[in-house]
């Protein structure tokens, strides 16, 4: 059974939205918008970070949900001291909670030890807002550059993206040209910091020549606002292949599918760059570390089952032959592909783009078609995965590159395991193991490893 954390008393009724409701209606918006309720939560994302740090992503409902509008929040659980921490530092706010509404849409409620932001405000985020207001982005949209006058009206901004684990906030700029004659539409992504902005923008810069050279193409950065922890690129036009395959009935339709992400995913791996960081099967487990050891306090049935799994992959790995790095996306799958009405592939998000083992990219891919599979309860896309991982190999010389891929595959499935309990931990104990997703994916992983 899930056990709760004295540490955090609103730990447990984090993942109870009604509960929550009542929090929210009694404790959070009299501080914040006196007189408004909430009529619905909804839980969105959630992760967990070191020191028992918690992190809750909710939608709140306000009004009926025809004509009520719904708002984002984030839910911070740690030791009062830490947040107390963040709020003077972030906020300049003083410790302990009031009363009194606050000027800000943020909340400290230390007997609760939690901190409360309503969206855009992030202190992990602290461009996001800024990056929102229409007025304030509309000269770094200018075709000449910030300096420049104005020349076309305010963009549209649409939040595509927002996600805790990765803390990234992907917009999209949508900007009448002057005559108004079309539109043209930018992507925008928010960082923690300028320094991880411009990190990927160089890599796109050095990706771009090579890709364009091959067939491939990559969304071109337009500009870095490093102050901002900003980075704006070009929008890709083009159809998620997640969508395609979705939409894919017959198994014809699937092999050519799979032969394009294989060829996109071949010549990627050919491209030339420079990267600090080298991923292989054990920097990918150790990535893990953090999650598992929160199952010995949340969940300690399910713990030792994550560390066998975690160790046969560790000594399976230590076998296998090291193998030259090369350049890897880093999470290369369905959903990070478009396919161009010129029969041309683009490829977005290079925020893990690395060195690293091909057969961690061949991996990841084949680990999603592995999930659905589970979902779906069939064995078409296992299929479909294995033919993904053929015509890889018929592409790319390197003729050992199976002998690693399950391992990289079993560390993901391991890694989708630990994120479907983490975001939702009570539905998990709540069931019968052998039948919960979480079980499910860890076994398929130990499946997979058994069968090489």
């Amino acid at each position: 059974m899930l056990k709760a954390t004295p540490a955090l008393p609103l730990l447990k009724m984090a993942w109870a939205p009604s509960q929550m409701q009542q929090f929210f209606n009694h404790q959070v918006l009299p501080r914040v918008w006196p007189g408004q309720q909430v009529t619905a939560v909804a839980i969105e994302d959630m992760t967990q970070r070191a020191d028992n740090q918690y992190e809750i992503l909710y939608a709140l409902q306000f009004g009926d949900l025809t004509g009520g509008y719904c708002q984002r929040v984030v839910v911070t659980l740690a030791k009062a001291h830490r947040l107390e921490e963040i709020y003077r530092r972030h906020y300049g706010g003083e410790g302990g909670a009031s009363n009194q509404p606050t000027p800000r849409p943020v909340v400290f409620l230390p007997e609760s030890e939690c901190l409360v932001e309503f969206f855009p405000v992030d202190w992990q985020l602290p461009a996001l807002a800024w990056a929102l207001e229409p007025g304030a982005i509309a000269s770094f949209l200018s075709p000449e550059g910030p300096q420049a006058e104005p020349t076309r009206g305010l963009p549209q901004v649409e939040v595509l993206r927002y996600r805790l684990r990765s803390r990234r906030c992907v917009l999209r700029y949508k900007v009448e040209a002057p005559d108004g004659r079309g539109s043209q539409e930018v992507i925008g992504k928010v960082y923690p910091c300028g320094a991880q902005a411009l990190q990927v923008a160089q890599v796109l810069t050095r990706l771009h020549p090579q890709a364009a050279a091959c067939g491939l193409i990559l969304p071109q950065p337009l500009q870095v606002v490093p102050e901002r922890s900003l980075l704006l690129m070009e929008r890709l036009p083009g159809t998620v292949l997640k969508l395609v395959l979705k939409r894919a009935k017959a198994p014809p339709q699937f092999q050519a599918l799979i032969r394009l992400a294989a060829a996109t995913l071949v010549r990627l791996h050919r491209l030339q760059c420079e990267s600090q960081d080298v991923q292989s099967v054990q920097t990918q487990v150790e990535k893990l570390r953090p999650q598992v050891a929160s199952l010995h306090v949340l969940a300690p049935r399910l713990a030792p089952q994550v560390e066998a799994l975690l160790q046969q992959i560790e000594q399976l790995g230590a076998r296998c032959p090291a193998v030259p790095p090369c350049f890897v996306h880093g999470d290369f799958s369905p959903g990070q592909l478009l396919l161009m009405e010129t029969g041309q592939v683009g490829v977005i998000d290079f925020d893990l783009a690395s060195l690293g083992d091909p057969a961690l990219d061949v991996g990841n891919f084949m680990a999603r078609l592995h999930h659905k599979a589970l979902a779906k309860a069939g064995s078409a896309l296992r299929q479909v995965a294995a033919d993904f991982l053929s015509e890889y190999q018929a592409r790319l010389p390197e003729p050992r590159v199976a002998e690693r891929v399950h391992l990289f595959l079993s560390i993901s499935l391991v890694r989708r395991a630990l994120r479907e309990f983490e975001i939702r931990p009570y539905d998990y104990c709540g069931r019968a193991d052998p039948d919960s997703p979480v079980s499910r994916l860890l076994q398929e992983a130990a499946a997979y490893l058994a069968e090489r």
